[in-house]
């Protein structure tokens, strides 16, 4: 009986250990699976919390062996664009990155790609529109005609530029024009800075225009012309690994009543309204 007893406990042990070893086998091939983060940017850029947040997932993750940032936007504010240009560059010296232009990657979306080590464009992708915008919008005619008074006190001179119960004078046009043009300068020092552009080659491609893939390669503005599948292949032939699972960012989290009761989207008025400075083409705000 005791020889018994003893069998029937060392079984339940083997048992325990295999079970053990099979879920810490389990856990370790799903936390050690290589794979290629593809971060997505869609539309115009107003916030870039949920790009840096995405970022610093992938940076901490040890088996993110590479990056593809798929980029669909026609730009938006400066300092946004600015935030995710510099984080990509951080994420570039630690594993290989890859910008991949899908339909437009221009202004604001070009600087963001200018932040990877590689940039891909289909043949017809819109990109480059290194530039910068600003919009002010003048209600005086209409306040007057609906006959509104409004006051302003303020403490300085230019503290209520581009005020739009009032048309800009042209000292705020001289101010407004020197805030863009330092900021263009700062844009045109990245992308010459990133692609290595001499003055003349930045210059020549730094007036707003736009170019599709095939002449934003020959511009050196992209480095080859392919899709997704092309920057895939291109970073698993820098690291050796081949079929390397995707993961995607940044994590899209569904609500119940999403496709019940349709979000109402008010930015584009207030974009209007609000002042502020893009690097954006063809602006819709």
């Amino acid at each position: 009986m005791i020889n018994k007893f003893k069998n029937i406990e060392i079984k339940k042990v083997l048992i325990i250990l295999v079970i053990i070893l099979f879920v810490f086998s389990a856990l370790f091939s799903l936390s050690s699976n290589d794979k290629i983060a593809i971060l997505e940017i869609e539309g115009v850029i107003k916030n870039p919390k949920q790009y840096l947040e995405s970022m610093r997932d992938i940076s901490e993750d040890d088996s993110i062996k590479g990056l593809i940032v798929r980029i669909d936007s026609p730009g938006g504010t400066v300092g946004s664009s600015q935030e995710i240009h510099e984080s990509l560059i951080k994420i570039s010296n630690k594993i290989p990155t890859v910008a991949s232009i899908v339909d437009i990657g221009a202004s604001g979306g070009y600087l963001i790609a200018c932040g990877t080590s590689q940039i891909f464009a289909n043949s017809g992708s819109i990109t480059g529109s290194i530039g910068v915008i600003s919009q002010y919008y003048n209600f005086s005619k209409l306040i007057k005609f609906l006959k509104f008074d409004i006051e302003t006190i303020k403490s300085g001179q230019m503290k209520d530029i581009g005020d739009s119960s009032k048309a800009l004078t042209n000292e705020e046009k001289r101010l407004l024009n020197s805030l863009v043009k330092d900021i263009h300068n700062q844009f045109k020092l990245s992308v010459s800075k990133t692609r290595g552009l001499t003055d003349e080659e930045i210059n020549e491609v730094s007036d707003g225009r736009i170019f599709s893939g095939n002449q934003a390669l020959e511009m050196k503005l992209i480095d080859k012309i392919g899709g997704l599948e092309e920057a895939i292949i291109y970073i698993e032939g820098i690291i050796q690994l081949p079929n390397l699972d995707l993961e995607y960012f940044p994590k899209k989290e569904e609500k119940l009543l999403d496709g019940i009761i349709p979000a109402i989207d008010n930015s584009s008025l207030l974009n209007m309204l609000n002042k502020k400075l893009y690097y954006l083409y063809s602006p819709k705000f």
